[in-house]
């Protein structure tokens, strides 16, 4: 990790536990803050598991019909086991009853290309 804060460090660690690559060595700042900030401190608090943090990003991008944060949360959860692939059905549909059907197919798609994914 070069020469990084603890702090970078910390989070470079928990990074790697909830998503399936590695924290860059040579960060660009942004990078860096959210190492430093969001995994150092908010993703590891106790409280919540991992699955719990990622069911609750899931509803909020799901809710803000962003595909990308959602195929991204859906491969890493299966990646990283804290998703099963009944899950990739059974979030959107779900999802539908609180963030309504138009934003659920959002989510139900995002979830079907990583199954696809899995299966190719």
């Amino acid at each position: 990790m070069g020469t990084q804060s603890e702090k970078y460090k910390a989070g470079a660690t928990r990074f790697e536990e909830v998503y399936p690559r590695r924290a860059s060595e040579d960060p660009e700042e942004f990078e860096r803050m959210a190492m430093e900030n969001l995994f150092s401190e908010y993703w590891s608090r106790e409280g919540l598991s991992t699955r719990d943090r990622r069911l609750l990003i899931l509803g909020i991008v799901a809710a803000q019909g962003n595909d990308a944060i959602l195929k991204l949360q859906f491969s890493a959860g299966m990646a990283k086991g804290d998703l099963q692939e009944s899950d990739l059905t059974e979030i959107p549909i779900f999802l539908s009853q609180y963030a309504g059907f138009p934003l659920s197919v959002v989510a139900n798609t995002a979830a079907q290309k990583v199954r696809n994914d899995l299966s190719s």
